[in-house]
């Protein structure tokens, strides 16, 4: 999530930093928007999960 705040839409650049292959990535951020009902082409969706990822880790119950 961190690196595609980073690279914003740039998909190509977050998934060579993820060190995965852009289909890849584009597979699993649409199994996200799936499993989650958000959409993070929405950048109201994609804060509400950054800050819930944030809140999260702050709490102790999420992992770097």
């Amino acid at each position: 999530m961190a690196i595609c705040d980073r690279n914003a839409a740039a998909t190509d650049e977050a998934a060579a930093a993820l060190h995965i292959h852009p289909n890849t990535l584009a597979y699993r951020l649409r199994r996200f928007s799936i499993l989650t009902g958000r959409d993070l082409t929405s950048s109201a969706a994609f804060a509400e999960v950054w800050l819930a990822i944030q809140a999260a880790r702050q709490l102790g119950l999420h992992d770097q």
